[in-house]
């Protein structure tokens, strides 16, 4: 009697696979506890002081909107009672992080014991006060409405003594800063909460010699949280086999609508948009939240292009990231600063440095998205600069990134654990080379000879992440959640 839906492992390509969760990992928007503190005792002595707390507490709350996820709200928590009942609200919705905004001054044992339900969640702090300068035709209940100051200070100084945790941010209940601040802030933590449980495919190995690149996926996991799924080729190439040319053809003909193209033939273009499909076909099949291929003679032979195409198309159109030749680390990264910054990032290489123009220029590996370039106008379809055995010319963007802020990192394996570089620097305006190859001239606030003697002094990768926006204060506080060490640098 034939069995219907007998469950096996994935690498039997089953359709019910017993060592992959059913349907992927779970997608939610980060949930924020928000907890606005004012104490009881004040509210006797100046009866009005109560209302105004409250309408600085609702401008906080109004400017708070822009924060992503969701905000759970704890309402004015100024005695021990309603601190209980805000920790079990959030330990019932279970929170995220909680956000504490210091009302006024509030004993820090009201604030523990809403904290309490929740110690293993991030904590940010805001300390508020009413307007940016002291009013100098103020009075004592003026003070008391801004001495969530006082309150601060002392819960701080608390948790340090119990190694407690926590991010602090100063600043006035209308001060723009502040409010980037604490966005910034969520979206680290939500970009770490994204990584836990992710699917990242690994088809091949990392390329022979490369040991910057090299890491243990126990580590990996005990870290970061990310599930490694070794993907075979074949499975890769069963999936390549079972695209139809009319599909192909259909996505071929919008790619050469969008870009001019050299060096190439419709025949480069008709492979590249194939192993393309078959890429995001694989993805699918596995639940794949990233993805990291080493394509090098063995699969560019089969399918007679190289997967950088696929690669980059991916990207464009998923949440996905994609790199190549076993880097996870760079991976990792990736998939950090596209959760923080909503932008795909670049997949490059440490490049030459220009002195007149005191730039590093960076060269891609062929990963990336159009979006990098100021234009559609300015990409172009180019070959595949490396060829490594395949029939064909392969496929490639060609485009320099279009100035404006930019981040540079990595993570790697050191000794004591993981580490991650962090740079803020600026992409310039540049000539592009004819390079059949992503680029970027990027500008840090040194000598770029002085810049490259410190990183190779720190000890990097040969391989460089570039993101579009400076999202260099929302990946130092990453790493600080992560348990690693950071090298910020400029």
């Amino acid at each position: 009697m034939k069995q219907n839906n007998i469950v096996k492992s994935f690498e039997e390509g089953a359709e019910v696979s017993g060592d992959i969760l059913t349907g992927g990992k779970e997608k939610r928007d980060i949930k924020i506890g928000l907890l606005t503190v004012g104490y009881f005792e004040y509210w006797r002595m100046y009866p009005d002081l109560k209302d105004l707390v409250a309408k600085d507490l609702a401008t906080v709350e109004a400017r708070l909107k822009t924060l992503p996820g969701k905000v759970i709200r704890s309402g004015m928590v100024d005695t021990l009672d309603s601190a209980d009942a805000a920790g079990r609200l959030f330990r019932e919705q279970n929170v995220d992080v909680v956000l504490l905004v210091g009302g006024t001054y509030t004993p820090d044992f009201i604030s523990l014991t809403a904290l309490d339900y929740v110690r293993h969640v991030p904590l940010i702090i805001f300390s508020i006060q009413a307007h940016e300068n002291i009013d100098r035709a103020g009075d004592y209940k003026s003070s008391l409405r801004n001495s969530g100051i006082i309150g601060i200070a002392q819960l701080t100084g608390t948790l340090r003594k119990l190694k407690r945790d926590f991010e602090i941010v100063v600043g006035s209940v209308e001060d723009a800063r502040a409010y980037d601040k604490l966005i910034g802030l969520v979206r680290a933590i939500d970009a770490v909460r994204d990584l836990s449980e992710s699917n990242i495919g690994v088809i091949g190995h990392v390329f022979r010699g490369m040991y910057d690149i090299e890491l243990s996926k126990t580590f990996l996991k005990g870290t970061f949280g990310v599930n490694l799924i070794m993907i075979q080729s074949a499975h890769l190439l069963e999936v390549w086999n079972e695209v139809s040319d009319a599909d192909v053809k259909k996505e071929q003909e919008q790619l050469l609508k969008r870009f001019v193209i050299k060096n190439v033939g419709k025949d480069d273009v008709f492979h590249a948009v194939k192993l393309a499909i078959a890429m995001r076909g694989l993805a699918e099949r596995f639940h794949l939240d990233a993805m990291c291929f080493l394509d090098q003679h063995y699969i560019q032979k089969q399918v007679k292009t190289s997967a950088r195409m696929g690669a980059s198309l991916l990207m464009e159109n998923s949440d996905i990231c994609v790199n190549c030749e076993g880097d996870i680390g760079g991976l990792v990264m990736m998939m950090l600063m596209k959760r923080i910054s909503k932008r795909s990032p670049l997949m490059a290489e440490w490049g030459e440095y220009d002195a007149d123009e005191n730039v590093c220029f960076m060269i891609g590996h062929g990963i990336g998205t159009p979006d990098l370039a100021a234009s559609d106008a300015d990409v172009t379809l180019a070959r595949t600069p490396e060829e490594w055995g395949f029939d064909g010319a392969g496929l490639n963007y060609e485009l320099i990134m279009k100035p404006g802020p930019v981040t540079v990192g990595h993570i790697m394996e050191a000794p004591s654990g993981y580490r991650m570089l962090v740079s803020a620097g600026e992409s310039v305006t540049f000539p592009k080379l004819n390079f059949d190859e992503l680029q970027a001239a990027v500008r840090f606030d040194m000598n770029v000879k002085t810049y490259l003697e410190k990183i190779f002094d720190y000890g990097v990768s040969h391989h460089c992440i570039v993101c579009p926006n400076d999202i260099s204060r929302e990946l130092v506080s990453a790493a600080k959640l992560l348990g690693i060490e950071c090298f910020a640098i400029s």
